[in-house]
Order: C-alpha cells, then structure tokens, then sequence
C-alpha cells in the first residue's frame, strides 16, 4: 500500500508504518537491549488523519502538610477569616450582659487580676493578643516555599492517533487484512486453554506458570521518527462502513492508542530521528 501511495505522489514521509519489532541482545543487560523489526510480517501502512504524541509527568507537593494549618487547621481558619477575632471580643465584652457568660469570665479574670496585682499587666496582654489576633486576618500562611512541586514519576508515553485505510483496488487486502493485523498485534498472540495441572503434565509446571503468550512489541514509523518499543492500547475499528459485494469495508477511520514499554527519558525523545 505504502508503494502505491507513493506512485500516486504521496510523500512518503505522510505514510505511517505499524510493525513487530524482536527484543534483541538480551544478554547485553538491561537498557542495551536492540528492537529489530520483524521480517517475517508485513508492516501496516495508512495515512494519519490525526495525532498526538503525549508525554506526561507526575508532580506532588510534599510541603503542603508543613504549614501550621496542615496541623490547627480550625484555628488557622478561625485566625483567617476573623472568626477568632469575634469570640474574643464577646469573651472580652464589658458592656454586655452582666449575666452572660462572657461578663462573668471577664469578672474572674478582673478579680484574679486584682488579687495578684496584675491589673495593668493582665490588661496590656489582652491588648496585645487582641491587636496580634487582628493583625492576621485575612493573611495566609501558603507561601512559594511550601507549594514547590516536587517530581515523582513519569508515565509512558501515549501515541493517540487515527489511521486512514481506503481500498484502491483490493479492499480484501487494502483495508480488511491490514485492519485484522493491527487488531492481532493488540491481542494476545495465544492465551492458554487448558488448566495449571493439565499444562504442567504435559509441558512442566515451569512453562505451565505461564502458559499464554502477550502480545507483540511494534514500531511506528511517521515523518521521519521512528517510535519504539511500543505496545498497542486500543484499536477501534468500526463494523459498519461502505463495503463491496463481498463485505470487505472499502475505508475506515480506525483510532489507535500506543504505549512506551517504559517511560521516556530525554534522551529516547532525542533519538526518534534516528
């Protein structure tokens, strides 16, 4: 498909290319590992009608429960909002209700005072308290220091995109044996059927503890950049479309959503050139 593409003027950098890739040199030790492609099956090809290449970082702010709020955090608010400021006042109130609760603690306290001498100094505190009490209201104690993000991890990256196959002449092998591939590679590739003790009698418990086979590593190819090892997501391919005389669908938009095997660094953004 790719070559007919090509002979009707397509650039061929406008063609994006699905394959298998094999994991190679293993025995390298882990991050030198190669991905060759696979030979031995033919690549999907099919315009993009859209694409979005997403990568994505987690961040946390570790500080947050520094702050004394994290702590007191109805005092804080009570202090924040004037709460605070309210009830001490009505604690405090002279003028009040000689039978309310606040007269009489202010009458202890002015009694108390009295007793011990500590009539001015009693009364400077209060002051002071009550000008300290004022003076933070409607201040915050969220500073740049305690919302400093902090990294944590990376997610792989997320290759969403929508892939265009239309039938020029063989919608068979155009559209539908293209599409059943893409939907093989994201299944799969043989899940067992028979049970723990009926695969270990008959091929060792060893290879009975994992009896099925996952699906293929692939590659995608498009303008230039080569992203890979990747894994398929999701493919969502539509049962009703325009079709021929035989129910081979002449064209389709079929999202597709590609993984990283792992997260990226900078330097794997750097190679996809290469």
């Amino acid at each position: 498909m790719s070559q007919l593409w090509q002979e009707k003027g397509l650039n061929a950098n406008l063609i994006a290319k699905i394959q298998p890739v094999i994991e190679e040199n293993i025995e390298g030790g882990q991050g030198n590992q190669v991905y060759t492609v696979d030979s031995g099956q033919a690549p999907v090809t099919a315009l993009l009608a859209d694409g979005d290449f997403v990568t994505e970082s987690q961040y946390s702010t570790p500080f947050e429960a520094s702050n004394p709020e994290a702590r007191l955090p109805n005092l804080m608010g009570a202090l924040q909002s004037g709460q605070a400021n309210a009830a001490f006042y009505s604690f405090f109130a002279l003028n009040g209700d000689p039978t309310g609760a606040g007269q009489i603690a202010a009458n202890i306290l002015s009694g108390v005072s009295e007793a011990t001498g500590l009539s001015d100094t009693v009364t400077k505190v209060r002051m002071g308290l009550q000008e300290q009490m004022m003076a933070l209201k409607d201040r915050s104690n969220f500073t740049k220091v305690n919302s400093q993000q902090i990294y944590t991890s990376s997610s792989s990256v997320r290759i969403s995109a929508t892939l265009v196959f239309q039938a020029w002449s063989d919608a068979r092998k155009e559209v539908e044996d293209q599409v059943e591939n893409l939907q093989a590679w994201a299944s799969a590739t043989e899940l067992s059927a028979q049970s723990l003790i009926v695969s270990g009698l008959q091929d060792g418990f060893s290879q009975a503890m994992f009896p099925s086979v996952i699906p293929p590593l692939v590659q995608l190819q498009y303008g230039g950049k080569t992203y890979k090892p990747m894994v398929i997501e999701s493919v969502s391919t539509p049962i009703v479309a325009p079709m021929n005389n035989n129910g081979d669908r002449i064209a389709l938009l079929v999202p597709v959503v590609l993984l990283s095997r792992t997260a990226w660094d900078a330097k794997n953004i750097r190679e996809l050139r290469q």
